[in-house]
């Protein structure tokens, strides 16, 4: 394997580690980290696994959190790069802690640029509004915001008939990623669904990557998404009324003690 890049900051260290001795250029990267709903980690697997995307890189940090994944009983580093046809794609295993988002996605930009990218697409979710959780969920009833890196990206928002955000906040990864975008004048759209934050939301991953195929022109199967987003509701149905029924039965044995004499 070669060593990509070594990038210092802050007393933290970054490797860049190739399968291979390079990495073709491709003109975008498209990022997905665990967040709202795990939205985007779901979404960056699903491009993975139905588009036959191949890792091309890794991310070693020694300050990283000791975290294996494991696939086929062979561990892998948390963060990776994959690629594949039509573009490079970075995605991690497990939650960046605070501390090293802003030099993890200095690290991703800069391999990015030495890959030619010219633009990056952010898939990421929020906390969908309390309306959204009392309709019927249906595709088009989820909301997608965009936050752009800067305005260049504006016309690239319009074809993904995204809403941008004119005020408000974006944190994690996502927001370091946006912001060294905007400081190395990279365009950058941060796609942001509406999304379940208290359990894994496939459906809100599948509006995502309905919205990228579009825009890029891919066959990006979501069925699977979509089922599965079936069965998790169902199951959440079910724990939900569990847990009613067990607070139902412990508020009657409250009320009603049981008497000794």
């Amino acid at each position: 394997m070669a060593k990509e890049k070594l990038t210092y900051e802050n007393d933290i260290a970054f490797d860049v580690v190739l399968e291979d001795d390079e990495v073709p250029d491709y003109d975008i990267l498209v990022a997905g980290f665990p967040g709202t709903g795990l939205i985007g980690g779901i979404a960056s697997e699903q491009l993975i696994n139905t588009l036959d995307l191949k890792q091309v890189a890794s991310v070693h940090c020694d300050k990283f959190p000791p975290t294996a994944v494991i696939f086929d009983g062979i561990p892998r580093r948390p963060v990776r790069f994959f690629a594949g046809e039509k573009f490079l794609l970075v995605k991690s295993d497990m939650i960046i802690p605070p501390n090293l988002t802003a030099n993890l996605a200095e690290t991703i930009i800069d391999f990015a640029l030495d890959c030619n990218v010219e633009e990056v697409i952010i898939f990421d979710g929020i906390p969908k509004s309390e309306n959204a959780e009392k309709s019927v969920e249906l595709e088009g009833e989820r909301k997608v915001w965009g936050v752009l890196s800067s305005h260049k990206a504006k016309e690239g928002a319009e074809e993904l008939n995204i809403d941008i955000i004119s005020r408000g906040a974006v944190s994690g990864i996502s927001s370091s990623l946006l912001l060294d975008a905007n400081e190395k004048e990279v365009k950058a759209i941060g796609m942001l669904v509406e999304g379940n934050p208290n359990m894994p939301d496939p459906r809100a991953s599948a509006i995502l990557l309905q919205r990228f195929s579009e825009y890029r022109g891919i066959d990006i199967e979501t069925e699977t998404l979509l089922e599965s987003a079936e069965q998790l509701e169902e199951q959440y149905a079910q724990m939900v009324d569990q847990a009613n029924k067990a607070q139902d039965d412990m508020e009657r044995k409250s009320a009603h003690p049981p008497l000794y004499g």
